[in-house]
């Protein structure tokens, strides 16, 4: 599954939304109001997503399918959105309550809603849901700490003091740098490492800051973040405040972020 909720806000603040047109929606979906309903947020476009104007308004949790949809690409229960009177009529609902009335058949999911201090977990993929980001060696010795190499591209062009390295094997497994460097193969940063980085450690590195306000992409379904060759995080990125990253294992990547508050204006400029 795509995106959760960290805490108890899921049981607190959640509500049947009708599914915009006739959009497919995924369990783990951040999504946005709009129209009629509601739509995935998609990839940002734009610096901090200013062409959109996107306002995160919650996650999936559940749909309201009689019997429930399984999408392996997303991780999760699907449901897609109908509007005509003789598609509605043909559906058959379970569990919708709240303001719409029950015998209503329209496609609905059920949303947890967020607001500029919800927790979110995010996993952190490669172009694609359930592509764990690359992991590679260092190819160059580093006997101060201060940066590493890797024989290609890394499939993203960093931007300065926005992405992090962790060391997965080596002397000094298990540290994090937010790292200083623009080009795709030669990383760098400031606080040297405790030991010396050996020709063939092993590395992560992924587009985000392991704290603080950190640029952020999305896929365009917005159930993962993106990790490796989409992130063009020069031009188009969402504003997030990172708590804490962990990369620990492949493919469990994940970020554990609040969204800024310019995001929950929709006229910014």
């Amino acid at each position: 599954m795509g995106f959760t909720i960290v805490g108890d806000t899921p049981l607190k603040h959640t509500r049947w939304y009708r599914v915009d047109t006739n959009d497919t929606l995924y369990k783990g979906q951040l999504v946005k109001a709009t129209s009629d309903g509601v739509l995935p947020m998609g990839a940002a476009s734009g610096v901090a997503d200013t062409s959109n104007k996107s306002v995160p308004w919650g996650i999936v949790i559940g749909t309201s399918d009689y019997e429930p949809t399984f999408s392996a690409d997303y991780g999760g229960d699907y449901i897609t959105g109908v509007t005509t009177q003789a598609a509605i009529a043909a559906r058959k609902n379970a569990h919708v309550e709240g303001q719409n009335p029950k015998g209503d058949k329209a496609a609905y999911v059920h949303v947890a809603r967020i607001f500029p201090d919800t927790l979110i977990c995010g996993p952190i993929f490669n172009a694609a849901y359930g592509t764990a980001i690359t992991e590679f060696a260092n190819t160059v010795a580093s006997t101060d700490g201060l940066g590493i190499t890797k024989a290609s591209t890394i499939g993203f062009t960093p931007v300065a003091d926005k992405a992090t390295a962790y060391c997965r094997t080596g002397a000094n497994a298990g540290v994090y740098r937010i790292t200083t460097n623009t080009s795709t193969t030669a990383y760098t940063w400031t606080h040297a490492m405790g030991a010396d980085i050996a020709v063939g450690d092993k590395f992560v590195y992924v587009p985000l800051r392991d704290v603080g306000p950190s640029f952020a992409q999305f896929d365009a379904q917005s159930t993962y973040i993106e990790g490796g060759n989409s992130a063009s995080l020069a031009t188009n990125y969402y504003i997030i405040n990172v708590e804490y990253l962990d990369l620990e294992k492949a493919g469990e990547e994940k970020c554990f972020f609040t969204f800024g508050m310019d995001h929950f204006c929709p006229v910014r400029a």
